[in-house]
């Protein structure tokens, strides 16, 4: 009996491992980020600055452009809006542990990859596309 629950332990082991290491082969790669949401009320207007030619202004409504390049030995490279930076990432079950920030997986495949913000305020979600 011992060692029938020992090997059902084993295939419960191996299995949710070859889950985890096929997520994490699906993340390796180049993501731009396509859409980012959040749960902020719509009712309440964003506060803007008086001065209309306020580069803070202008900045606000350009467009995001975020990339996640994944290494398959743990490195993250983000570049966002031309600002690049290098940290290290981790995988556990859908919990994805950038830097020091976590973030639950809510879906990824081939091309697509969504995941939000962990205990957030506001419950963001990062919608990004496969690039390679």
């Amino acid at each position: 009996m011992r060692s029938l629950l020992l090997i059902l332990a084993l295939i419960l082991v191996s299995k949710t491992s070859n889950a985890q290491s096929i997520s994490k082969n699906r993340l390796i790669g180049k993501w731009a980020l396509v859409t980012k949401t959040d749960s902020f009320p719509d009712d309440i207007k964003p506060l803007e600055v008086n001065n209309s030619t306020s580069k803070l202004k202008k900045d606000s409504k350009e467009k995001l452009k975020t990339t996640l390049t994944f290494k398959k030995d743990n490195k993250i490279f983000i570049n966002q809006m031309g600002n690049e930076y290098s940290a290290t990432y981790k995988l556990i079950d859908s919990t994805l542990t950038l830097g020091n920030r976590k973030y639950i997986i809510v879906e990824i495949d081939k091309k697509k990859l969504i995941y939000k913000d962990k205990d957030g305020l506001f419950d963001n979600h990062y919608e990004y596309k496969k690039l390679e």
